[in-house]
């Protein structure tokens, strides 16, 4: 069957998936390993505080995330896989997913109107800020659809094109704004901001370009795609409070200098995750053709595969706690050094979310995302109690401390309910 000039993926060979993992993963690591090269060189322009401000407004993107396109990129993606569904419905869908983003964003805006100096100030940031960060978010919504429809499709060399772009502009702009023109951390927020900007750009030319997108209001289409999206807003907020809360509340009781120095520990975790979604990335498609045909064999070779991983990924995180503090300190500069106590928990979280990846799919699949809201709101309280408990005693260790506790949580309650509404044989030894 082909479409839009592309053939449909026929799953039926772990070559492809193989193929797709390792063009995936490259781009990912080459993505993150481009920021990556703007560590040293940050730590020695910018203070901690400064650095502090650069986290306060990543959590207010992470926070804008949940309602500006109200998370319907994943309805898109989810409806390539729908049975009999057309070239010209796909297109139609997509288009009403941006009817959606614009309409999202131009609410957002007017509320934050009302708002914008009292959030401004309770973040630590310059008003104008919040409007720079309504509009990244716009625009990394429309890279995230670009992202999604090359994925479904199996186009991993484009997927991985789109990635490295989007890091290597950031890694100029920033490099352009920070050093050369002394711009302190508003430098830094320019360049992730305009970076946005021209990417996404470059994304909504290639979505038209590709015939994947057309104006065409159907009510249908809007409904499909908020049933989709609407129930993951609390899973959104939940990410939120399990991946930004402890930032801001670091920044509440120990100030935006330890809360800068915090940061560059859980930047250079952030790392893993970049990768484990690129692996993701290669995973999800494969998986969902895997499960289109109800193969029992095939499902078992899926759950003996993810098990290897699983014990992969604890190994590394042990041999981090060896390896990764002398390597911070030969990376960033001496005022932040003290981030090397806590990068080996942060890596140790990132390998939980990374396992969390492995088992997220199948609610996806079958479409039941609201159960994923249970989920990241628990582990959001879990983390923010723990941080709460932990912070006064074991200051920014304990903020580490949380986030691996509350990740471990996110992904057995997450493999939990997988396992209700999508059978699999995970009970290899009962066979």
């Amino acid at each position: 069957m082909e479409y839009w000039g592309y053939q449909k993926l026929t799953f039926e060979s772990g070559r492809i998936l193989l193929k797709n993992t390792l063009i995936y993963t490259f781009s990912s690591i080459l993505s993150a390993g481009i920021p990556f090269l703007l560590v040293p060189i940050l730590t020695r322009y910018l203070s901690p505080e400064q650095y502090g401000q650069i986290a306060m407004f990543t959590i207010f993107l992470t926070a804008l995330t949940a309602v500006v396109g109200l998370s319907v990129d994943g309805a898109a993606n989810r409806r390539f896989f729908d049975q009999n569904v057309t070239c010209d419905q796909l297109k139609r869908f997509n288009g009403n997913c941006f009817f959606i983003l614009l309409t999202s964003t131009v609410l957002a805006s007017f509320i934050l109107l009302f708002v914008d100096a009292h959030l401004a100030h309770f973040l630590g940031i310059p008003s104008s800020w919040v409007y720079l960060g309504i509009l990244s978010v716009f625009c990394s919504f429309i890279l995230k659809l670009r992202l999604g429809q090359l994925q479904v499709r199996g186009k991993a060399k484009s997927y991985g094109f789109f990635q490295v772009v989007n890091s290597f502009v950031v890694l100029i702009l920033s490099i352009l704004f920070v050093v050369s023109l002394d711009l302190g951390g508003a430098g830094r927020i320019y360049s992730i901001v305009l970076t946005s900007v021209l990417v996404s750009f470059m994304s909504f030319y290639s979505l038209v370009n590709d015939k994947l997108f057309k104006f065409e209001y159907c009510l249908q289409d809007i409904k499909q795609a908020l049933s989709f999206g609407v129930p993951l807003i609390p899973h959104v907020l939940g990410a939120f409070l399990l991946l930004s809360a402890d930032k801001f509340v670091i920044n509440k009781e120990l100030g935006l200098e330890m809360t800068g120095i915090y940061m560059v520990a859980f930047s250079l975790g952030s790392a893993l995750n970049i990768i484990f979604s690129g692996i993701n990335s290669a995973f999800t498609p494969w998986l969902f053709g895997q499960l289109k045909e109800d193969d029992e064999v095939k499902k078992r070779d899926i759950v003996k595969k993810t098990y290897l991983y699983f014990i992969f990924l604890i190994f590394l995180s042990l041999f981090t706690f060896i390896v990764a503090p002398p390597i911070l300190k030969l990376i960033v500069g001496e005022k932040f050094h003290q981030a090397a106590e806590v990068l080996p928990l942060i890596i140790v979280g990132q390998v939980f979310l990374g396992m969390y990846f492995m088992v997220t799919n199948y609610i996806f699949y079958v479409k039941k995302t609201k159960y994923l809201s249970y989920v990241t709101i628990s582990s959001g309280a879990i983390n923010i109690s723990l941080l709460l408990l932990f912070l006064p005693i074991y200051g920014i260790y304990g903020a580490a401390l949380a986030f691996s506790i509350a990740n471990l949580w996110q992904f057995l309650f997450t493999w939990l309910v997988s396992a209700k509404v999508y059978s699999m044989p995970w009970a290899l030894w009962r066979v």
